[in-house]
């Protein structure tokens, strides 16, 4: 699901800015942005991603403004620095300039540690309020994936409403189609004609699908009670949405009445547009 939070808080050292947006993810991918100095914080600002969220591909952005240098200046060392180097410019003839200070190295450090160290708890304050205010916007999203995906399997509980009005045709369609074949075949010094019935008997029951009919009324009756929760469903949705593509195929392959074969296809055309739906959901 797609949503997105700001929150801005002050500290000590200076104001922080959290921006944070997810996409559509069928895992939780989380990517953090931070100031060099924040990287200590990733571990926990991760953690409280994952406390709040179990789908999408989440990107968190963090920026912070400091009234204090976020360098340092070791005046020792450049009074060290430039000693030696004057001594070595006598030597040549030439004299010492602030690059060649600068190019010795360990003069002029980053601060930005320090400035994050006493941002860090404004920090993970605002990245907690800047999720919570994504989460809000996720579920209103959700709200409307909830209708869309309502109204799409009510058109497939259509479909099945009507294969199972059908259904009962398919295994008396399978005994006359058995009898019209062998009708125009002399089996009668081959078998026993009691047995033969009974073969066409056993195959017109494996024709039937009553079975499949309630396990899939089942599935899809355990799928809208998921739209109404109010927990993370996305993965129980998936689930759900494998067994019924189970027991379709299933129906699909047992029956070879036109009318059903023509819903079976129709209903996995659509199930399939139910399922690219579902990754959107946490």
């Amino acid at each position: 699901m797609t949503g997105y939070g700001r929150s801005s808080g002050e500290s000590p050292a200076g104001r922080v800015t959290v921006e944070v947006r997810s996409l559509n993810h069928r895992y939780l991918e989380i990517s953090v942005r931070t100031p060099k100095g924040v990287l200590f914080l990733e571990p926990q600002i991760r953690n409280l991603v994952r406390e709040r969220f179990s789908r999408g591909k989440v990107e968190l952005f963090i920026s912070h403004g400091s009234d204090t240098p976020d360098f340092n200046i070791d005046l020792g060392r450049a009074g060290e620095v430039a000693k030696a180097l004057q001594e070595v410019a006598k030597m040549v003839g030439d004299t010492v300039r602030l690059e060649h200070l600068l190019a010795a190295g360990q003069i002029v450090t980053a601060g930005e540690v320090e400035i994050a160290q006493e941002m860090a708890q404004t920090i993970l304050e605002s990245v907690a309020e800047a999720l919570d205010r994504m989460r809000l916007h996720r579920r209103t999203e959700g709200k409307v994936l909830a209708l869309d995906l309502a109204s799409r399997m009510e058109n497939l509980e259509n479909k099945v409403l009507r294969i199972n009005e059908l259904a009962p045709e398919v295994p008396d369609r399978v005994r006359r189609q058995m009898e019209a074949f062998l009708g125009g075949v002399n089996v009668s010094n081959m078998v026993d004609p009691q047995r033969l019935e009974a073969e066409i008997a056993i195959l017109a029951q494996k024709s039937d699908v009553t079975e499949e009919i309630t396990r899939l009324k089942a599935h899809m009756a355990a799928f809208r009670t998921s739209l109404s929760s109010g927990d993370p469903v996305g993965r129980r949705m998936d689930f759900l949405l494998q067994e019924m593509q189970r027991e379709i195929n299933t129906i699909g392959s047992k029956s070879s009445h036109p009318a059903i074969s023509g819903l079976v296809v129709d209903f996995k055309t659509d199930l399939e547009k139910v399922r690219e739906q579902v990754q959107n959901i946490e």
